[in-house]
């Protein structure tokens, strides 16, 4: 039996039903109607587009909760059928994709919501913005991975050996320009990193990612530099991949994976360094290098927070 066939539902028709998902998206879902088209298909994921030509992503069970994000009770995408480029038709409050031999109807009703919740670090200390800083990185160059913003792997390649040494720049230039305040300056170290590295969301993307979720918290003295990633990311869509330009936006809106805003309330809440381990590991989870290179950005906005703050 198919995955699809396990599915109950009318003949020519399988139903799923969405089990949770981001509540931002499910409000604009219930009003979307038209047509739209899957981007990509992974084991875990399938990327669509909507009628507006917004990225969203389907996930399997026990994924995580993650913006622009629907949960579903399904282990494996693969063999559905489910191919880049068919059509998906989303209509108030469901959505369905166009299978080689079937349709497959994913409903809303009943999902789960899922409300990002963005903590504030304005009432730690320089001191102890430094020492959470000082942690991440520690647990990051212990278990996180090479091959990105940690440095290339060992033995690595000429092309790996020159985009590691392009990222090290790229973060040298960011760290150095960002407590400037310079629009012109931090639009051109963002540009240095944009797009930089392999995979769907290379590693400089990564890097920005972590750095722009510290900058869009509540309070954060790095508030120069969301308005300045946004106007890059408008005027250079084409730079990096539609995921990375997706993660990048909801970044820079204090929007981002559960673990991330986890690890985020902890260090809000003050918890002691011992606590931050399972949360980290969970972020270094994600992706080859993903993990670790987002773990690489909040660490470097935790250290311009600290910087900023204490020069007031």
């Amino acid at each position: 039996m198919s995955p699809e066939e396990s599915i109950p539902g009318a003949r020519g028709c399988a139903v799923l039903p969405v089990r949770s998902g981001d509540a931002a998206l499910l409000r604009s879902l219930r009003s979307t109607v038209g047509e739209g088209v899957v981007h990509s298909v992974f084991s875990r994921v399938v990327n669509l587009l909507t009628p507006q030509d917004r990225l969203i992503a389907l996930a399997v069970r026990g994924a995580g909760h993650a913006p622009r994000t629907l949960t579903a009770d399904v282990t494996d995408w693969t063999g559905y059928g489910i191919e880049a480029g068919r059509r998906v038709r989303f209509a108030r409050g469901s959505l369905t994709l166009e299978l080689p031999h079937k349709r497959l109807r994913l409903t809303l009703d009943g999902a789960r919501l899922w409300c990002p919740d963005t903590p504030s670090l304005a009432h730690l200390a320089p001191a102890e913005l430094a020492a959470a800083a000082a942690h991440l990185d520690r647990l990051n160059r212990a278990h996180g991975a090479l091959g990105g913003m940690l440095g290339a792997t060992p033995g690595a390649g000429p092309m790996e050996a020159a985009v590691a040494t392009a990222l090290a720049k790229g973060r040298t230039g960011f760290t150095a320009a960002v407590p400037t305040g310079d629009p012109a300056r931090i639009r051109t170290a963002v540009l240095s990193l944009l797009g930089l590295g392999p995979g769907l969301t290379p590693a400089g993307d990564d890097f920005l990612t972590g750095a722009a979720l510290v900058a869009a918290l509540p309070g954060s003295a790095l508030a120069a530099f969301v308005p300045v990633l946004k106007d890059v990311l408008d005027a250079h869509p084409g730079r990096t991949t539609d995921l990375s330009l997706a993660t990048l936006r909801e970044a820079a809106d204090g929007r981002a994976r559960a673990e991330l805003l986890d690890l985020l309330r902890l260090l809000a809440e003050r918890a002691a360094p011992r606590q931050l381990d399972v949360p980290v590991r969970k972020v270094l989870a994600a992706g080859h290098t993903s993990g670790s290179d987002t773990l690489s950005g909040l660490t470097a906005g935790l250290h311009l927070e600290e910087e900023l703050r204490g020069s007031l």
